[in-house]
């Protein structure tokens, strides 16, 4: 008889005092709960720590590192759990998962040999769990989704999220993990490769994960940093596209699209500097421009202006405010 939990989910923090009993409250809510609940705190110097140890709508286990290691360092440790259960999950210290989240997900899953993994939808919430956005399911039941499908939404900067996926272990090790040089693009690349390294991949048409949008986020902080921002996103589009099997001319199609894509991306990443910080435009610029040639920015640039034009700006700053 093995010894091995059905489900564990980790939760990998840092400082995630403002947010994490929520986190823990949808975890504790749902239908069908994790049989072991872990923190994973990365030397929080706020009170994490404290919250986690004095919640009581669940037993957590709470492992604190003797110093901050870093977001992916510290989901590569959650990784590390696969072995250890039949299904992993894991989830940021500021989401929320619905209540059904966790029997909708291992439900798909029945049939599945290991390793493979569902997927849902996921909906943005704001720092006081305000609604932002929300996609409309046009299924209604979980279907098998091909690699090369999930590789070009990801080749497309549309990446599944991190705490929107189940992983089917049995007890084997996870076949991949995060990159710790990539601080922006590194969960796109992750799932790339873990969809290249999966059995099969399982959508889940619900909305079932909420991802809350806030100024102390770990995507609004890589605004700072331009290399990462800019060249990392670059790098994860051609990682996925690499690992796509084509037809010659359906790749060389794809290959000028994603230069556009990249483009229109930089193009709007300008956009949203422009006004508060201008030197951040010239950086992007000078990061972005030698990657694609004249006529894709160019087309890029188009793109964007229409965008703008019929349907109005996507940006919205007040979201992460």
């Amino acid at each position: 008889m093995s010894d091995r939990a059905r489900i564990i989910s980790v939760i990998p923090v840092y400082n995630g005092e403002r947010f994490i009993r929520a986190t823990l409250d949808s975890v504790a809510a749902q239908t069908l709960r994790p049989d072991r609940v872990i923190v994973l705190d990365d030397a929080s110097t706020d009170d994490t720590a404290q919250l986690v140890e004095t919640y009581e709508a669940l037993t957590c286990e709470l492992i604190r590192g003797e110093k901050n290691e870093g977001l992916f360092c510290n989901f590569n440790k959650a990784l590390g759990y696969a072995e250890e259960c039949d299904f992993l999950h894991y989830l940021c210290a500021d989401d929320v998962l619905l209540p059904g989240f966790m029997e909708r997900m291992i439900d798909a899953l029945a049939d599945a040999p290991a390793p493979s993994f569902s997927y849902c939808l996921p909906e943005f919430i704001d720092k006081d769990g305000k609604r932002l956005e929300s996609p409309k399911p046009k299924r209604s039941q979980p279907r098998a989704v091909s690699a090369n499908a999930l590789l070009a939404q990801h080749s497309e900067c549309d990446s599944l999220m991190l705490g929107g996926i189940v992983l089917k272990s049995l007890g084997q090790a996870c076949p991949v993990a995060f990159r710790t040089d990539m601080p922006h693009a590194a969960d796109c690349v992750f799932y790339s490769d873990l969809t290249k390294a999966c059995e099969q991949r399982v959508a889940v048409p619900e909305v079932l994960l909420q991802v809350r949008r806030h100024p102390f986020s770990m995507t609004k902080r890589n605004e700072e940093n331009i290399q990462s921002w800019v060249l990392d996103e670059w790098e994860a589009i051609q990682h996925a596209f690499d690992l796509m099997e084509q037809p010659c001319l359906t790749r060389w199609l794809r290959r000028q699209k994603l230069r556009c894509l990249f483009a229109a991306r930089s193009r709007v990443k300008m956009q949203q500097m422009a006004g508060e910080k201008p030197d951040h435009v010239r950086r992007i610029y000078e990061s972005a421009r030698p990657k694609v040639p004249w006529l894709h920015w160019q087309l890029g640039g188009v793109t964007v202006s229409l965008r703008d034009l019929f349907f109005g700006s996507s940006l919205n700053r007040e979201q992460w405010q």
